[in-house]
């Protein structure tokens, strides 16, 4: 198991001193990455390379061989199968330093030989940027901070220890500089990790701060590692199709969607509280007196708009500009000859709108079964597109099935480029974990064929819709679990799922 720490923040926030007494307590390895650099930097000027040859630098730096041993409890530096640690304090090797670790190629050795250690051994590892790009999947993530006030008084501090006359407002100015110095550099930049828990240290002593790290970390042992899928929930299309409702809602005119405006139960009740009713057929229209009908992101068909302005109601169309593409493909390639086949799940509201734009009768083919059964006109060119949210494997799929017929196929991939990298990402967490959680409203095609692809790779995979649906023991010390949400699941939703599983709680 993963058992190792990052812990990354500003200078003089007290990072190695912190790092250095929590591996003590833990029995893991400090990582001292500044000694790193410094081993390379004689490895270097053993090869007669000058500070200021980059190319030679770059070129030798593959072949340096840099790790941390720990001896009679002192941590020792190896270079080679050397220990150089005596070698490290001199002038000329901190000059040669300072220069090459600005080097591209330094670096990306260094991260490759501090990943080969952390990976054999628990490690505890400080710096600029070890949780977001040296050891990205640490089980506990460090930003570790303090005031400019708090760090220069802890700096004037030590240069007076020091026999020093330190001006406290320039030391303050100097941090102040190395901050905006540190999180601008070209290369390995200081940034705080997005799953990072921040510790404040200004009001902490160094054994609070070390104690604070500690519980976090005997916390992590006892919960699960849990991977949150960047794409997970609302796409720029319901977003925006979402923003819209909640614009006009409250406006002092009736407002109503056609159709939910989007596949998520919590969103449209509350919605409801807010004035908003549903139209589920253009039937309804007829009723209505005044008000504006709002296009959800599914689209509808040319003959929905028609009946909507038929009966003198206003239209915000919210349609999805994904959606959009495809009603004009389908009514251009239609009305230009084209037999018009289009792969999704017939019924679904996205589908049946893209059906209402072709010029022709169009088909629908979402199965093996369906495709092989399929008969054209084998004289007339054929236009195949899909539904934005298709699975895009089974598209591929049912593609090359209509190609073996011998059609003059035109085959325009319209699952949405959001779409597939969140069936992609889905994919490569649920590979990698123990437990998938699929966050969605049961309603929704996209979250349902999430489902599906993560339960190809994950067999203990869950389908919810809220946290309330969870009523696992999520307590298992060793489970790793993924976390992603269909498009439709609003952001307060899949927060409330990962504090759940973070906290590892027990419910039954």
């Amino acid at each position: 198991m993963n058992r190792n720490i990052a812990i990354d923040g500003p200078a003089g926030a007290g990072k190695s001193t912190i790092a250095r007494r929590v591996a003590s307590s833990l029995g893991a390895v400090y990582v001292d990455t500044g000694a790193m650099y410094r081993a390379m930097a004689l490895y270097f000027l053993r090869q007669g390379i000058k500070a200021d040859d980059s190319d030679a630098i770059s070129r030798a730096a593959e072949g340096a061989d840099v790790t941390i041993e720990y001896r009679d409890g002192e941590q020792r530096v190896i270079l080679g199968g050397e220990d150089v640690t005596p070698y490290l304090r001199t002038e000329e090797v901190g000059n040669m330093a300072s220069v090459s670790s600005t080097n591209g190629d330094v670096r990306a050795k260094l991260v490759e030989l501090q990943r080969r250690l952390a990976a054999n051994t628990a490690v505890v590892m400080d710096g600029r940027d070890i949780g977001t790009v040296v050891l990205p999947d640490a089980m506990l993530k460090i930003y570790l901070t303090a005031s400019v006030a708090v760090r220069a008084a802890r700096r004037v501090k030590e240069l007076v220890e020091k026999g020093e006359n330190p001006d406290p407002a320039r030391v303050a100015a100097e941090i102040e500089e190395r901050d905006h110095r540190d999180m601008n550099r070209e290369i390995s930049p200081l940034r705080r990790a997005e799953d990072a828990v921040l510790v404040d240290s200004s009001d902490l002593s160094v054994g609070e701060v070390t104690e604070t790290i500690l519980k976090l970390y005997r916390e992590r042992l006892n919960h699960p590692r849990v991977i949150v899928a960047k794409t997970a929930g609302f796409c720029f299309g319901v977003r925006k199709a979402v923003d819209k409702v909640y614009e006009a809602a409250g406006n002092g005119t009736p407002i109503y969607t056609f159709g939910p405006i989007i596949h998520n139960h919590e969103v449209v009740a509350d919605l409801e509280k807010r004035g908003v009713k549903v139209i589920n057929s253009v039937d309804e229209l007829e009723d209505l007196k005044e008000g504006t009908v709002i296009i959800r992101s599914h689209g509808v068909s040319r003959a929905v708009y028609e009946r909507i302005e038929n009966a003198g109601l206003s239209i915000i169309d919210a349609t999805c500009p994904f959606v959009k593409r495809i009603h004009r493909i389908v009514e251009q390639e239609s009305a230009g000859g084209s037999q018009i086949v289009i792969i999704g799940n017939a019924g679904h509201p996205e589908v049946e709108g893209i059906v209402g734009w072709s010029v022709t009768p169009a088909s629908v083919v979402g199965t093996p079964e369906e495709a092989g059964r399929l008969r054209l006109d084998p004289g007339k060119p054929v236009c195949i597109v899909s539904q934005t949210t298709f699975n895009t494997i089974k598209f591929q799929e049912l593609v090359d099935i209509l190609k073996c017929y011998g059609y003059n196929i035109n085959v325009v991939n319209t699952i949405c480029s959001a779409t597939r990298e969140r069936q992609e990402e889905a994919r490569s967490i649920a590979s990698q974990v123990d437990m998938m959680i699929v966050i969605g409203d049961r309603t929704s095609s996209n979250s349902a064929k999430l489902y599906d692809i993560c339960r190809s790779e994950c067999v203990d995979t869950l389908f919810i819709q809220t946290r309330n649906d969870l009523t696992r023991n999520l307590a298992g010390g060793e489970k790793v679990i993924g976390i992603t949400a269909g498009a439709s699941t609003p952001k307060n939703i899949i927060e409330e799922v990962q504090n759940y599983v973070y906290a590892g709680r027990r419910e039954f």
